[in-house]
């Protein structure tokens, strides 16, 4: 996807077409944006003061129920996003806008680079067989149980259904990781959920660019598919590498907090942007040049001091961008449309969780034995979706009813993960391990 950018020759807003991670092309409608020709010159001081509320509005939210959260068994986010479903019940559909733009360019580098530069190698390596396993064969296999079920049970064609398990296939941590790290839960497992999660995300993703093509008759052949994977994830990892490395050579012969940070946040939103420019995978990219970064960049070129103001701006960032993300998700949930499927969509839930269950257990059998049943039943039911659900499914305007009807469901079982698993899995956690040490105790806003 190329972002929406300004051209000096004619000094308009313009988007440029898009480009999924899948290499499918589609024009700006098909994303729910529309073109703007007003020169750079319109008075934009209104747009300027309302995004300023907007802003200020948000970290009042944010403090509110981060103290509240602090205080409940809930994740934060989970009640992030119960207050964004309220406030958009209160104000009505089409208040909020949130489109993949806002979500892919904005919200979800941040959320990546925070995640994947965390990840501590010593653990990855000694997890990467089921870690790779559950986001390759794992996504492929809830995206075809899911694909073959809602075809039999949702009346979704066939094309379609798999374009829905696309969609629903990409887990998020974020809820998860943040309950599992007040409980003390083993690294282990935090490990294992927070970077199956960064790898699906590019893994569905690339899937979604694939199944939508053909879904809307632009089928391909499986070398030019094969060609696409190798380009998209080959080149993602590539140029993430390359980035990554080159930032932690220079922040090794530097010694400046400030510019050192700043090239934290290069790293993200510049490898993204990068790698998207070039119709590589961006969250590919930005996952491999974060954990180089976190693992060599800040190991060896990194003074202390650095880290503590590294670790205290990402914090930050982090919490802002869940919070921003959750509330928006909340806030532009399609109420009519879910109301009206609300038993389809039920159905659409137990079926992902039958998948994601298949899936975990049929994958970790192989590649996982090791871990224990207990900790495998966490996985699954600690397999959230979040953002880039959201993402995918918003890019699906446009396209027919059938269409309309894989975004109603997806969002719907996008927010009963949220809901339901987000707010249980504490629960079931404490019961499944009791007892167990692992990564220190924090506060909850902090790891959310």
């Amino acid at each position: 996807m190329d972002p929406a950018g300004v051209h000096a020759d004619d000094k308009t807003w313009q988007l440029p077409e898009t480009v999924m991670d899948g290499g499918t092309r589609a024009p700006p409608e098909a994303w729910g944006a529309t073109r703007r020709t007003e020169p750079l010159t319109t008075n934009n001081a209104p747009v300027i003061q309302s995004s300023a509320q907007a802003f200020v509005a948000l970290l009042m939210v944010s403090a509110i129920v981060a103290m509240v959260a602090e205080r409940l068994p809930v994740p934060f986010v989970v009640m992030v996003a119960v207050l964004g479903c309220a406030g958009g019940a209160v104000l009505g559909e089409g208040r909020i806008t949130l489109t993949p733009q806002l979500i892919l360019f904005i919200l979800l580098p941040g959320l990546l680079f925070e995640a994947a530069f965390r990840l501590e190698w010593r653990r990855l390596r000694a997890g990467v067989l089921p870690i790779l396993a559950l986001a390759t064969i794992g996504v492929l296999v809830t995206t075809a149980v899911v694909a073959l079920l809602g075809h039999l049970f949702l009346g979704l064609g066939l094309g379609v259904a798999v374009v829905f398990g696309c969609v629903v296939s990409p887990t998020d941590p974020v809820a998860v990781v943040a309950v599992f790290r007040r409980l003390g839960m083993p690294a282990q497992l935090v490990t294992l959920i927070e970077a199956e999660s960064l790898v699906n995300d590019g893994t569905a993703v690339v899937l979604f660019g694939i199944a939508l093509a053909a879904a809307t008759g632009q089928p391909a052949t499986a070398p030019g598919v094969l060609l696409d994977l190798l380009r998209l994830v080959g080149g993602g990892v590539g140029i993430g590498v390359a980035i990554g490395v080159t930032l932690s050579w220079v922040v090794a012969r530097i010694d400046d907090p400030q510019v050192e940070v700043s090239a934290t946040v290069l790293c993200a939103y510049g490898t993204y942007l990068a790698a998207d420019a070039i119709h590589t995978s961006p969250i590919l990219a930005v996952v491999a040049a974060a954990v180089i970064m976190g693992n060599y960049g800040r190991g060896h070129g990194m003074s202390v001091r650095t880290q503590v103001a590294v670790d205290a701006v990402w914090d930050y960032i982090t919490f802002m961008l869940n919070a921003a993300t959750f509330l928006l998700i909340g806030f532009a949930v399609p109420w009519q449309g879910l109301i009206t499927r609300a038993g389809t969509i039920c159905l659409a839930f137990a079926i992902l969780i039958a998948a994601r269950a298949l899936a975990v257990y049929g994958v970790l059998s192989p590649f996982g034995r090791h871990l224990a049943y207990r900790r495998q039943h966490l996985l699954v039911w600690g397999g959230l979706r979040g953002a880039v659900a959201v993402a995918l499914l918003l890019s699906l305007v446009n396209h027919g009813p059938e269409f309309d009807t894989v975004r109603a469901l997806a969002y719907g079982v996008v927010l009963l993960s949220i809901v339901v698993q987000g707010a249980t899995v504490g629960p079931l956690a404490r019961r499944l391990l009791p007892g167990t040490g692992g990564l220190p105790k924090t506060p909850i806003h902090a790891q959310s």
